[in-house]
C-alpha cells in the first residue's frame, strides 16, 4: 500500500497557480466554491508534479463525486470531456506521458 505524499510548499504554489489560471472556478461548470487543483498524471510523477499543464481546476463534485463526469468516478467522461473543451492542455499532457513511456522502452 502507497502511503500518501506529504503536502509541500511547493504543492500549494502548484495549485494556486493553476486555480489562477482558471480564475478559480471549476473548469468544467464554473463553481467557484472550494475550487480543487486535480493533478491530470498524478502528483506522485516527479517530472510533471509542479507542471502547470498538469493540472486542472474542478469543483469538489467534477473532482471527486459525480458519476456522470468526474476526475475520480468517471474518468472517461473526464478525459472525452478534455479532448472536447481543452485539447491544448490534453495534447500537452499526452506528449509528457509519451516521453515518460519512452524514457523506459
Amino acid at each position: 500500500m502507497r502511503g500518501k505524499l506529504k503536502i509541500t510548499k511547493e504543492d500549494k504554489e502548484w495549485a494556486i497557480k493553476v486555480k489562477e489560471r482558471d480564475e478559480y472556478k471549476c473548469a468544467i461548470c464554473g463553481e467557484r466554491e472550494k475550487p480543487c487543483a486535480h493533478h491530470l498524471i498524478p502528483r506522485e510523477i516527479k517530472k510533471t508534479r509542479f507542471m502547470v499543464s498538469n493540472g486542472i481546476t474542478l469543483c469538489p463534485l467534477h473532482h471527486r463525486f459525480s458519476r456522470q463526469i468526474s476526475a475520480h468516478q468517471n474518468p472517461i467522461a473526464f478525459i472525452m470531456w478534455m479532448e472536447e473543451n481543452r485539447p491544448n492542455q490534453l495534447y500537452d499532457v499526452k506528449f509528457e506521458i509519451r516521453c515518460m513511456a519512452e524514457e523506459v522502452s
